[in-house]
């Protein structure tokens, strides 16, 4: 089975797994990017069970087979994203220590709630907002990405999701005149509940940098060697993602967020 799944998934061995020596790196740097790399693995497993209880929902509410069958593929694309990002942890010398709960990898949904709903709310979290967010996030982080091995982890992720988030809109395009007024309104809500979720990624972030180091002491070339963005780098492309990837492409579809919350979330300008 293995090998089956190497067949499907193929090009990871072909990584140069064998280039990334954290030796020269700053021990405390290269202990934030080992618990970087493992959030990134936990956050992958967790976008895989969502996809599984996903397509279970478009089965039940007989979406378009195209829909159903994306769904099952994304949930695989997910984890070879584990595989990857779990694999670049233990290279930096072992996955972290870090607290999972096996039993809530996905929000509760409402069970009061029709199933019809719970599909459009499954679908406007993990698919309008979660990985309509990720996909330029993640962009981003490889642009700014200076070493092979990142290099080619991040963008097989990135050309992976790059279908991921149109999945919830190609839905909406199918559901839309199945939804009433009272039901945007809702959906609009559980996308604010979910950028609230992710906001502090950006919110949190105080970093500066002069004269080619960060606030924190840490040479640019070594955070961009790692995979990261610089922190005003990665504030500029979420208060973006946030605006033109998920908040337009939802007014589309008469899920409005409000300017308010879009505001409160992701200014315009920095502050």
């Amino acid at each position: 089975m293995a090998h089956h799944y190497r067949r499907l998934r193929p090009g990871v061995e072909e990584m140069p797994w064998g280039s990334l020596d954290p030796a020269g790196l700053p021990p405390k740097l290269v202990e934030r990017a080992r618990l970087s790399w493992t959030e990134a693995a936990y956050n992958e497993y967790c976008t895989a069970a969502a996809f599984a209880e996903l397509m279970a929902l478009l089965l039940a509410v007989n979406a378009p087979i195209n829909l159903v069958a994306l769904c099952g593929d994304f949930m695989a694309d997910e984890m070879l994203h584990v595989e990857l990002t779990s694999r670049l942890a233990t290279l930096l010398g072992g996955g972290a220590t870090y607290r999972v709960d096996f039993e809530r990898l996905t929000p509760p949904s409402d069970p009061t709630l029709s199933t019809l709903a719970r599909c459009n709310e499954a679908v406007v979290r993990l698919c309008c907002v979660g990985e309509s967010f990720s996909l330029p996030m993640l962009a981003g982080c490889l642009r700014s990405s200076t070493h092979p091995l990142v290099q080619a982890v991040l963008s097989r992720i990135v050309k992976d999701e790059a279908l991921h988030g149109r999945l919830g809109f190609e839905y909406l395009e199918w559901v839309d005149p199945l939804l009433d007024d009272a039901e945007r309104d809702r959906l609009a809500g559980v996308a604010v509940d979910t950028l609230e979720t992710l906001a502090p990624l950006w919110q949190r972030l105080r970093s500066e940098v002069q004269d080619g180091f960060t606030s924190e002491g840490y040479a640019i070339a070594d955070v961009r060697r790692l995979g990261w963005m610089l922190s005003h780098e990665y504030r500029a492309a979420a208060h973006a993602a946030v605006r033109e990837d998920v908040v337009a492409p939802l007014a589309e579809f008469g899920i409005h967020i409000p300017d308010a919350a879009v505001e409160r979330l992701a200014p315009a300008a920095h502050r």
